[in-house]
């Protein structure tokens, strides 16, 4: 994720509970890390479906 796109998503997000002073335990990772997992998962998760459907489609 570029920081062009990480100026715009961290708008988007909650202030955790602890920052903010509510309390609570802090994160064990930051939100950044956690966009980025899910963005990988997902476009990895789609070449895998395309790979599974080729196999399946072929004689």
């Amino acid at each position: 994720m570029s920081d062009a796109e990480w100026g715009v998503v961290r708008d988007l997000l909650p202030v955790p509970g602890w920052l903010s002073g509510r309390g609570g335990r802090p994160e064990g990772y930051c939100h950044r890390q956690m966009i980025d997992a899910v963005r990988y998962l997902v476009d990895n998760g789609i070449k895998s479906q395309q790979r599974q459907l080729g196999r399946e489609a072929t004689p």
